[in-house]
């Protein structure tokens, strides 16, 4: 069995933009698309599951218990489309996040995924930057203002946030991984906060986001956690240095 998706509505994806993070370095990805979703009301578009998802069913806001996945949802900027995809784990095997992230792009061929990450660095680097994947889209985003980085990340990406940027053009998919440095000891809605206005400026998407949506977030997280969460990356990659998103 490899990835299942479960369509709850079907909407026209191929040649839209993708707003994607999982759990990570400081969840800043993370607390950044879940803020978006909560603010614009998200509406569920599918379910992705695969057997490489730790095998946890949780309760739904309405008491009914849901199989692991990761979730596509659309919300709305004005009249725009805009999809976002999350969930509270990533696969812990490299073969589930190769065929998650393929899959992926293959719903979205001839439109733009914007992976959003964080990057552990010291306490006083506040800094948002990107990489990519093609010289060309490279060339766009510049132009665009966004700051990409030719020389950064030094030791790499790893996991779903290196896969679904590093495919992208395989699908003929424009990819770019927005970085968010970040202490990374604990959940930072700072540099999510950050992340988000950054994006809205570099993309032109004028995303509603209240200053206080990913603080609240960040406290729900501390809230139901109750330990380090694996992050697999030993059991990933030979190189336990590249940056975990």
């Amino acid at each position: 069995m490899g990835v299942l998706i479960d369509w709850i509505s079907q909407p026209q994806t191929a040649g839209g933009i993708l707003l994607v993070a999982m759990p990570g370095v400081g969840d800043v990805g993370k607390l950044a698309i879940d803020a978006v979703n909560i603010e614009l009301d998200a509406e569920p578009v599918a379910r992705i599951m695969h057997p490489s998802l730790p095998p946890l069913a949780k309760l739904d806001g309405d008491g009914l218990l849901q199989p692991p996945n990761i979730l596509l949802s659309r919300v709305y900027v004005g009249d725009r489309p805009i999809f976002t995809l999350t969930g509270d784990a990533q696969p812990m095997t490299s073969e589930g996040q190769h065929e998650i992230a393929l899959s992926l792009l293959e719903i979205f061929e001839g439109g733009e995924v914007i992976v959003l990450a964080g990057m552990a660095t010291e306490a006083d680097r506040k800094e948002i930057f990107c990489v990519t994947t093609t010289s060309s889209h490279r060339i766009e985003l510049e132009s665009m203002g966004v700051d990409v980085r030719r020389d950064e990340p030094k030791s790499g990406i790893i996991g779903m946030a290196a896969l679904i940027t590093a495919f992208g053009p395989m699908k003929s998919v424009r990819t770019c991984c927005t970085i968010a440095t970040t202490l990374g000891n604990s959940a930072d809605p700072v540099a999510a906060q950050l992340l988000l206005e950054t994006i809205r400026n570099w993309w032109s998407l004028p995303l509603p986001i209240p200053i206080d949506a990913t603080e609240r977030l960040a406290n729900k997280l501390q809230e139901i956690q109750t330990g380090k969460v694996d992050d697999y990356v030993s059991e990933l990659s030979e190189t336990p240095d590249s940056i975990y998103m």
